[in-house]
């Protein structure tokens, strides 16, 4: 995706033209998401590293998916004893393409958190070199910086993100679209195993097929096909879902590129699997035309 003006993200040679009224946020997965070295050494220089498990969620508990929300307050101070406020346009990049629903993940908590101008970095750091970006060695972790109250721009508390619990998890899987963006693999779950599978009526929709080769997102046609194959644009309620909240994220990520709202289920699967008192389906998904999907349009 290249359009250079839409909200949400940005391509790499209007960021590296912006690179100096920008603040660049480098953000790490909460777990490997491939093997080898990385193909770029160095960062955006000037760029702060984060991290999905310690900046981007909270600590998990006995009844919350392994990833859960941090709190506004939390997520505001974390960013302000670096020196960050509202009044910063963020951008946010991961180093893998691989990696980028946990640049996702990073831009619906900053955003849902009332951080005004967040967007993601398309193709991440390798996408900033091809477009002549230079690299250095990220900043080391800044003490904390005695700030000021920053004043919060008014809007909608949640920035316009919905955050779904479990009823609403319930409703929309049978009167709206659910999307499940984790791998078939898990979607279909084990036979032997019962907690395993998916919410029923949940459509599955791998994130992964978002991004094309070259590690930018498919172009806003393709992405828009893709939806649509799922039932997932429309008036109807759509939220998405995965293990934690992160390759979900990117559902909702690109919804809000198109203009439809995805509603995110933060604790995902991994609470969902834990509450023996909540249904399972296991089986691959049925097949979804968008020609036939007329409903959507």
């Amino acid at each position: 995706m290249t359009p250079a003006g839409t909200d949400g993200v940005v391509d790499a040679p209007t960021a590296y033209a912006r690179r100096h009224r920008s603040v660049f946020i480098e953000v790490t997965p909460w777990r490997v998401m491939a093997e080898g070295p990385d193909p770029v050494s160095g960062s955006v220089p000037g760029a702060f590293r984060t991290s999905v498990r310690n900046d981007f969620a909270a600590t998990p508990t006995a009844t919350s998916g392994h990833l859960p929300l941090p709190s506004r307050t939390t997520v505001r101070a974390t960013l302000r004893a670096r020196g960050i406020g509202p009044a910063d346009d963020l951008v946010l990049y991961t180093r893998r393409i691989e990696e980028v629903s946990s640049a996702t993940r990073a831009w619906f908590v900053l955003t849902w958190a009332g951080f005004p101008s967040v967007r993601v970095l398309d193709g991440g750091l390798p996408a900033w070199v091809r477009a002549g970006g230079p690299t250095a060695r990220l900043r080391a972790e800044p003490a904390p910086v005695a700030v000021g109250d920053h004043v919060w721009p008014t809007g909608p508390p949640d920035g316009g993100r919905r955050v779904l619990g479990i009823p609403d998890v319930l409703e929309i899987s049978r009167y709206g679209t659910l999307l499940d963006s984790r791998p078939a693999g898990s979607y279909d779950g084990v036979l032997d195993d019962p907690r395993t599978g998916h919410i029923p009526h949940a459509v599955h929709a791998p994130s992964a097929e978002l991004v094309a080769p070259d590690g930018l997102l498919r172009s806003p046609t393709e992405l828009r096909k893709w939806f649509l194959s799922r039932r997932a644009i429309g008036g109807q309620e759509v939220g998405a879902y995965c293990g934690g909240g992160v390759s979900s994220s990117l559902l909702v990520f690109v919804g809000a590129l198109l203009g439809q709202q995805v509603g995110l289920f933060v604790d995902s699967w991994s609470a969902w699997e834990r509450d023996s008192s909540l249904p399972v389906e296991q089986g691959a998904a049925l097949s979804r035309s968008a020609a036939v999907d007329t409903d959507c349009v």
